[in-house]
């Protein structure tokens, strides 16, 4: 498998904290926090075969798990990780 890194679309980003918002009928409402990741660029898609892409867009090895725009691309070590696991707890649902 092979994934298309994307270096010019927005950074992407994980859910650092959960800001407490309103409280209506006795319910706390949440809003989250994103934060960028380091070092990170977009993972756009995900193929079997490659084909021809314009620059800056290239290619990279990766497995059959990687899932587009749920998973980045770490420039510091050139390896795919995914976003998910960074993703900080939502407070409202452990009330």
């Amino acid at each position: 498998m092979k994934a298309l890194i994307s270096p010019n679309d927005s950074t992407p980003q994980y859910i650092s904290s959960w800001q407490q918002g309103e409280t209506v009928n006795n319910v706390v409402t949440y809003t989250k926090v994103f934060s960028d990741i380091p070092n990170a660029q977009r993972v756009a898609q995900v193929e079997d075969a490659t084909f021809e892409v314009a620059d800056p867009l290239f290619w990279v090895d990766c497995n059959s798990s990687i899932v587009a725009d749920q998973w980045y691309y770490d420039t510091s070590d050139s390896t795919i990780k995914e976003i998910e696991p960074l993703n900080a707890s939502n407070p409202a649902l452990a009330e």
